[in-house]
């Protein structure tokens, strides 16, 4: 085996600090059995480094490499050292995705139960063995002396009640404000805590929430304080298709044995030659060539789809009720999300509400989730009076199965896509259109552009990144000005009564859950 991967970041921002527990802490990774590459005992060193009073030098870390380099080693070899080494009584370990989660967990058990010595630590004491724990999604590793690993999926209630040493924000790529808020706080109440941002970088196309990790990483290269940044990615001018280049930003790149495979990125470097959707995801999964959020003060030549001051005016705290409704369904550029809205008239214009997004759907969730809205929305006294898709987008797949459960939809072409874009614009520069506030729309308003074919077909551009929800909108305000009837407004409430936001910026979004019933969000 030949290690080829270049061992030093091409971009680092490491803090003066004392390498003793740092050097401890590598020493203790060997003794465990990990076997680290220089990259990953430097990191791990680098983390450990400690100030004048014994604290953490770094209390941010911040790390970009592309995948498959091993990542996931150098967070075992660091919460070892936290649990027998630096006695933190509390490490939380979280993930993107639940899988993540228990194969980080499975990690760091497979190598406390293969080293008796790790396993038996305190048997001196009489106190145990550690214990590998699984309950409904709470995977965790307790020890003896009542220190704690936990490994969960990142949501809004993820660690409530919790004080954490050490949290972990493993592969944070796709990381909203929210979540992101309410986890911040778990270490604000130790003096000698670390929070450790490390993932592959944030493509904007695919991660409708990728501001967070962009934000900490532009603050490190920026010099920010008791911060630890340290990046694998091409210089601008590097040739994408040169092995120097893939080892530059590949520091575990081998031609055989554990690490980046030589032979792989050769095989993608190839089909990324002939595919510019290819070459997209070769820079960003491969080379960390990351398509990150800019920073504020770069956006100058961004235009919002929608009027962000008039649209923050109109969002509502509490619950509306209309008459008859519209729903539209939108699925995600590269089909993995979709986002569901409905939209019913009030005595001050149109309220649009996100009843649901789903990750990994299928087209027997979506038609279920959408026969139980209706059964709801008649149990009320309303109705569906549409269901709106887009004729050339998923439409086609989805109303064969509709009809099937008696739902017609209303196929929309590109002309009435348009349409539902201008008339959508113009309610919310009117400010008659009002809507709930779900963190999507704030998301997915930062991200979205528009597609202009000329001035005749002007709409969102659902392949300006994950912007399902907004799409859905334009369609459902469009569907309910052709199909719900006038005069069916139900016992409502005025909207004008509702709290609004004041601002003239956008809101702090948090979720909400509303005309739900039987339809609920995925997490």
């Amino acid at each position: 085996m030949t290690l080829l991967g270049v061992q030093e970041p091409r971009l680092s921002l490491i803090p003066d600090g004392d390498t003793a527990r740092g050097d401890q802490a590598v020493e203790f990774a060997r003794w465990c059995g990990l076997t680290l590459y220089p990259w990953q005992e430097d990191l791990l060193r680098d983390m450990c480094r400690t100030d004048a009073k014994g604290r953490w030098a770094a209390r941010e870390v911040v790390t970009v490499v592309a995948r498959q380099n091993g990542k996931g080693e150098v967070l075992v070899a660091r919460e070892l050292a936290g649990i027998y080494l630096f006695e933190e009584k509390t490490i939380l370990h979280t993930a993107h995705f639940m899988d993540t989660a228990i194969d980080a967990q499975s990690r760091l058990w497979e190598v406390i139960e293969s080293n008796p010595d790790l396993l038996y630590w305190w048997e001196d004491e009489g106190l145990g063995i550690p214990h590998k724990g699984k309950t409904n999604g709470k995977e965790n590793i307790t020890f003896p002396n009542d220190a704690t690993v936990l490994f969960r999926t990142r949501t809004a209630k993820t660690g409530r009640g919790l004080s954490v040493d050490t949290l972990i924000l493993d592969e944070c790529f796709d990381l909203p404000n929210e979540i992101f808020a309410a986890l911040g706080k778990l270490i604000r109440a130790r003096e000698s805590a670390q929070i450790i941002f490390i993932s592959s970088p944030v493509n904007r196309s695919e991660h409708a929430h990728g501001a967070v990790f962009s934000a900490k990483r532009w603050a490190a290269i920026d010099g920010a304080k008791r911060t630890l940044f340290k990046e694998w990615s091409p210089a601008e001018g590097d040739d994408p298709f040169l092995q120097e280049t893939w080892a530059r930003c590949n520091p575990s790149l081998v031609d055989e044995g554990p690490g980046a495979q030589l032979v792989d990125i050769e095989s993608d470097a190839e089909s990324a030659k002939n595919s510019e959707v290819l070459r997209k995801v070769f820079m960003v999964e491969t080379l960390a060539a990351g398509d990150w959020y800019p920073r504020d003060n770069d956006r100058s030549d961004f235009v919002p789809v929608l009027p962000l001051d008039r649209w923050a005016a109109g969002a509502v705290e509490r619950d509306v009720a209309v008459g008859e409704a519209v729903l539209a369904v939108e699925v995600s550029a590269d089909g993995e999300d979709i986002a569901m809205v409905v939209a019913g008239r009030t005595t001050r214009g149109i309220h649009v509400q996100l009843v649901d997004e789903m990750a990994g759907f299928t087209v027997a969730d979506v038609v279920g989730k959408i026969v139980r809205l209706r059964d709801q929305l008649r149990g009320d006294g309303f109705g569906l009076a549409a269901v709106v898709l887009d004729r050339d987008w998923h439409g086609n797949v989805l109303a064969p199965e509709l009809m099937l459960v008696n739902i017609e939809p209303v196929l929309a072409t590109g002309a009435n896509v348009a349409s539902a874009y201008a008339v959508t614009r113009q309610a919310v520069r009117d400010g008659t259109l009002t809507h709930d506030v779900s963190g999507s729309w704030g998301q997915e308003l930062q991200l979205a552009t528009l597609r202009d074919e000329g001035k005749k077909f002007e709409c969102i551009d659902r392949y300006s990144g994950r912007v399902p929800a907004l799409v859905a909108m334009t369609l459902a305000v469009w569907g309910l000005g052709r199909y719900a009837a006038e005069s069916e407004l139900g016992a409502r409430k005025a909207v004008e009564e509702a709290p609004v936001n004041p601002r003239g910026t956008l809101p702090r979004f948090k979720t909400k859950q509303d005309w739900k019933g039987g339809v609920s969000r995925a997490a």
